[in-house]
């Protein structure tokens, strides 16, 4: 009994430091989530904003292998985050890397682009997370 104890412990153990040593690893991929909450009479102004401008320079991001994906999702139904905007990548440094980028960009073509939208966020918020599970996975 003593044994298999022992022996349990260590495998949790195993599998719990292991787990952390991949979320730590530069190789995890990330789901990056911008929410926002914007009043439903200023939704359209948002959005016409985001399809015109901010979507055509993220496609060249995922075009250009710098992302994998992007994409926005509003509210439907649920919690007041209404106005999201999401994008997967290989991992932080990637992240950082084409943020940076798409800011420049976005203010060099489109100056107080961000400002203009911005200015109707009641409130915003970011989350990374690990993607565990993904169909298909992304090309490399």
């Amino acid at each position: 009994m003593k044994h298999s104890t022992i022996f349990a412990a260590i495998l949790v153990a195993f599998l719990f430091l292991n787990k952390i040593s991949f979320a730590q690893s530069d190789e995890q991929p990330l789901l990056v989530v911008s929410f926002n909450m914007v009043a439903m009479g200023d939704m359209g102004k948002v959005s016409q904003v985001a399809d015109s401008l901010f979507v055509p320079i993220l496609k060249e991001f995922v075009d250009e292998g710098k992302i994998y994906s992007f994409g926005r999702f509003n509210h439907f139904w649920g919690d007041e985050w209404n106005f999201n905007m999401w994008y997967t990548v290989k991992d932080m440094a990637t992240f950082d890397a084409f943020w940076e980028e798409y800011v420049s960009r976005v203010n060099e073509r489109h100056p107080g682009a961000f400002g203009s939208v911005v200015k109707y966020f009641q409130a915003h918020k970011d989350n990374i997370y690990t993607i565990e599970q993904q169909y298909p996975e992304p090309q490399r």
